[in-house]
């Protein structure tokens, strides 16, 4: 991304809707926070979910945009400077791998490999916590600003996983209440490009925030059929 998508999003994550609806629907399907585990947070951007994975154990950032690192450090994420595909870790290091909106993006040279070597890294028994975006017709400017390469389908992405012979607890898609305005906006975004991160009004933003809070609270019982991402969680047996 550019700078300027780093700067928008630091100064937003904890406050805009979308982000802490992530973190929603993260906690209603991870264990309950537990402070022990050891966690690697990949691709992790400005690190407002490192923060927030710090709940669950020590969390390890992986990120390798110049432009993200400062805000690592201002949170004080313990990070390594690396692409998460030249990285390497000893086999059964981690309890919990999360790739939250990284497989997509065009830095990824071979997406079925990346979650092998999840899978390496796993201790047996851990959990991989993936999302990516959905919906491949909907790819949009939005997209080329995040430097994505590819919106994946449902069966796509957990074809991938299974391929690496995780064990898949769950692969819904999410963002299901709010995905009528994610319509709209991409189609608008089409014609008359749109700020990919920017302050959504607090009334809104509220509204918004307590449909993806009751999708949360849905989400252990109901894969729902269609959202803007897609959220799979596997176990290495």
């Amino acid at each position: 991304m550019r700078a300027d998508q780093y700067k928008a999003m630091y100064e937003h994550e904890d406050t805009h809707w979308w982000f802490l609806a992530k973190r929603d629907f993260i906690t209603s399907l991870l264990p309950k926070p537990q402070q022990n585990l050891k966690i690697l947070d990949v691709g992790a951007g400005t690190g407002g979910m490192s923060v927030f994975l710090g709940a669950w154990g020590k969390v390890l950032a992986v990120e390798n945009s110049k432009y993200a690192i400062p805000y690592l450090k201002k949170r004080g994420v313990d990070y390594i400077k690396s692409s998460v595909e030249m990285c390497s870790f000893k086999p059964d290091s981690f309890d919990l791998i999360c790739a939250f909106d990284v497989l997509y993006h065009k830095s990824i040279h071979n997406d079925e490999q990346l979650i092998h070597k999840f899978r390496s890294w796993l201790k047996p028994g851990g959990m991989l916590c993936v999302t990516d975006c959905a919906v491949p017709s909907l790819f949009s400017h939005h997209d080329q600003v995040m430097h994505a390469r590819k919106r994946y389908k449902h069966s796509e992405l957990v074809s991938i996983i299974l391929k690496a012979k995780l064990n898949i607890q769950k692969a819904t898609y999410i963002y299901f209440f709010t995905f009528p305005l994610f319509i709209l906006v991409r189609l608008i975004d089409k014609y008359i490009p749109l700020n990919t991160v920017a302050k959504v009004p607090a009334p809104i933003n509220t509204l918004l925030l307590f449909l993806c809070f009751l999708e949360s609270k849905l989400l252990p019982y109901l894969n729902f059929p269609i959202g803007s991402s897609i959220l799979v969680v596997a176990v290495k047996q």
